[in-house]
C-alpha cells in the first residue's frame, strides 16, 4: 500500500514537470499543485508507518503472552510431576508400613496364642496344685490395721514365694461372732484386702492372689472365750504350688 501511494505521488509530479517544460504551466503553478500531493504522500507514509509500528507492538505483546502462558504451563507441569513423585514416595512408605504392621500383627497373634495356651494350661492344672503352707495373720478387735507380728508373718510368705515360678495364694478373711453378720462380712473383706495390699507392695503379682472375705468364723465354737475370739479375728494365707515344688516350698 505504501509503495502504491508513493508511485502515484511521483507520477503526478512527473506529469506536472512535463507540463512546466512544455510551457503549459509556470513553475509557481507546478509547486502549488505538487505541494499538496507531496503532503498527502507524506501523511499516508506516516499513517502507514504508525500502523506498522502498532501492528508490530501488538504482535510482540501477543508473543509475550504466549511465552508467558507457555512458561506458566511448564511450571505447573513441573509442580504436578513433583507432586506425583511425592505421592509415589508416600505410597511406597505406606506400603512398607502396612507390611510391617502385618508382620507385627502376625507376631502378636502368635504371642497371644502362646499366652492363651499358657493361661489355659495354668487353669487346667489348678486342681493339681498342692498346699505348701498356711499362715494365720491376727487382727485386733474391730481393726483392719496390720500389726508388726502380722507383717512379719507376711514377710515370710513373700520370701517363700520369691523363688517359686508356679504358685497361687488364697487369702481368706474372718471375724469373730460379735456383731451383725453384714458388718462382719464387710470387716472380713477389709482385713483380707489389707493383707493383699501388703503383699502387692512387696512385689507379689496380683495374678497370683485369690481373695475373699467370709465374715464370722462359722467353724468356731458357740461358747467362745476371749482367747478363742482373738484367734477368730484373722486372715488365713494359703500357698498352693505345683506338686514338684510342694516339698521345696514347705521346707522354707
Amino acid at each position: 500500500m505504501r509503495t502504491s501511494n508513493t508511485v502515484i505521488g511521483f507520477s503526478g509530479l512527473a506529469m506536472l514537470l512535463a507540463l512546466s517544460t512544455s510551457g503549459c504551466a509556470t513553475k509557481k503553478f507546478v509547486l502549488e499543485k505538487t505541494n499538496p500531493i507531496q503532503q498527502r504522500v507524506e501523511a499516508v507514509d506516516k499513517k502507514q508507518s504508525e500502523a506498522l509500528a502498532s501492528l508490530d507492538s501488538k504482535e510482540q505483546k501477543d508473543i509475550s503472552r504466549v511465552e508467558e502462558r507457555a512458561i506458566t504451563a511448564e511450571s505447573k507441569a513441573n509442580d504436578a510431576a513433583r507432586a506425583a513423585m511425592q505421592a509415589d514416595t508416600k505410597a511406597t512408605q505406606a506400603g512398607e508400613t502396612a507390611r510391617g504392621a502385618t508382620v507385627l500383627g502376625q507376631t502378636n497373634q502368635t504371642k497371644i496364642g502362646d499366652l492363651t495356651t499358657g493361661v489355659t494350661n495354668a487353669f487346667m492344672n489348678l486342681d493339681n496344685l498342692k498346699l505348701a503352707s498356711s499362715e494365720g495373720v491376727l487382727f485386733k478387735f474391730n481393726s483392719v490395721v496390720l500389726t508388726e507380728d502380722a507383717k512379719a508373718k507376711l514377710d515370710q510368705v513373700v520370701q517363700q514365694t520369691s523363688s517359686l515360678s508356679r504358685y497361687v495364694l488364697e487369702i481368706e478373711g474372718f471375724t469373730d461372732k460379735t456383731g451383725a453378720a453384714g458388718y462382719n462380712l464387710a470387716l472380713s473383706q477389709r482385713r483380707a484386702d489389707a493383707v493383699m495390699r501388703y503383699l502387692l507392695d512387696h512385689k507379689v503379682p496380683l495374678r497370683r492372689i485369690h481373695m475373699i472375705g467370709l465374715g464370722a468364723d462359722q467353724a468356731a465354737a458357740e461358747e467362745a472365750t476371749p482367747a478363742s475370739r482373738k484367734e477368730q479375728r484373722r486372715v488365713v494365707v494359703k500357698v498352693w504350688v505345683a506338686p514338684e515344688l510342694a516339698i521345696t516350698a514347705a521346707s522354707h
